[in-house]
């Protein structure tokens, strides 16, 4: 069996959706085993957005407790193909929860031209300090050196960071080879040995089961619509997914933005009643609903934090009084927040729509179904209709 833990719940979908595509059982939790065991358990976690400290220690528990399980599985560190993250931080404490003193890291995605070539990590042909991904307001990529960038975002720095043309490992530490195509992927997993921690982008991981022989045949990517009896929950500020919100109103579903009242920094229980009686009616009048809170950025302190919750607080109420079967979710933390919210944690996957795309059964009630989407990704074409 294979772990793998993941440090963002988009990430971790994607990687479901691989195993969805050859037909691979799945199960999916969210900062713990699923409650039932398959061929790949995949536990989503939102270390990206928590300390390091707490990053480390999430990671060190889960692996312990997987190895307690079974010290059989293999463990693969699902990570950001640009290196977000506390990278380091999380593969040492899978290092030392399993006592292994090497690690084969390939974040690289040829596929979507992100390529790693003499150390140096490019994206689109553009060395990542020189793309938008320097501003990024979490981890910016001040520099496009692999092993720099890496150890700029972790306290570690005792540990041994090896990349470049690398064509043997019989060293302790962390090994990045170069990977300039989808060829140079399996070719860097000819390094791999059973003692190795191994970690990477989901194609990376997509390339180690067929290595495995554990992925062969493809199978069709499902094809479902949906017209009535859902909700989309659209967290993402990225200008497509604003404008796909805005289409829903001349397919007519009624998108709905909080009030005035419900951007407020602090308000009252009533407001978030007055706010539950309208969405409530909306939806019970068209038996589907796009659900915002904003299309501009909200400025007042822990904004996005406040108003993240609150969301979650709303679409909690609704799928409750409403009892909604069907909740799309576009946008990994407003998910993770969401989820956590409704004390959903344990799924199995069902579909893969589109790439990164990945509907899953509430194993706890299987009549609820999720689909998560990351924000930059699209929804598969007339999904809505």
């Amino acid at each position: 069996m294979i772990t793998v833990i993941a440090d963002d719940l988009t990430g971790a979908a994607e990687i479901a959706g691989i195993c969805l595509r050859y037909g691979i059982d799945t199960t999916f939790g969210i900062d713990t085993m699923s409650q039932r065991e398959a061929k790949v358990n995949i536990i989503a976690t939102d270390s990206r957005s928590l300390s390091e400290a707490e990053a480390y220690q999430i990671h060190w528990q889960l692996a312990k407790k997987v190895i307690q399980k079974s010290k059989n599985q293999i463990i693969f560190k699902k990570c950001d193909s640009i290196l977000r993250g506390y990278v380091l931080t999380e593969l040492s404490a899978l290092m030392d929860a399993s006592e292994k003193s090497t690690v084969l890291l390939q974040p690289s995605n040829p596929v979507s031209n992100r390529v790693i070539n003499e150390g140096m990590y490019y994206v689109n042909d553009i060395e990542i300090e020189k793309t938008g991904f320097s501003k990024d307001p979490d981890f910016p990529a001040k520099t496009s050196s692999v092993k720099k960038l890496l150890l700029s975002r972790t306290s570690k720095q005792d540990i041994s960071v090896h990349t470049e043309n690398i064509t043997k490992i019989d060293l302790k530490g962390i090994y990045i080879p170069d990977c300039n195509s989808e060829e140079d992927l399996m070719k860097n997993l000819k390094l791999y040995q059973d003692d190795f921690v191994i970690g990477g982008s989901a194609i990376f991981f997509e390339q180690f089961l067929i290595k495995l022989k554990i992925a062969s045949n493809k199978t069709e990517l499902k094809k479902l619509h949906f017209s009535r009896d859902y909700i989309l929950v659209s967290g993402s500020m990225y200008p497509d997914s604003i404008q796909f919100a805005k289409s829903h109103q001349t397919m007519g579903c009624p998108v709905v933005h909080f009030s005035n009242e419900m951007l407020q920094k602090e308000i009252k229980t009533d407001v978030i009643n007055v706010f539950d009686n309208k969405i409530s009616e909306i939806y019970y009048k068209n038996k589907k609903l796009v659900l915002r809170v904003s299309d501009d950025i909200q400025s007042f302190e822990d904004s996005w934090k406040i108003l993240k919750s609150r969301l979650s607080t709303v679409v909690k109420h609704l799928i409750k009084r409403a009892d909604i079967d069907e909740i799309f979710i576009e946008g990994g933390a407003t998910a993770y927040d969401m989820l956590n919210t409704l004390g959903w944690n344990s799924f199995t996957p069902t579909e893969e729509l589109a790439w990164g795309v990945v509907r899953m059964q509430n194993n706890s009630n299987p009549k609820k179904h999720i689909t998560l989407k990351p924000g930059s990704y699209k929804w598969p074409e007339g999904f809505f209709n």
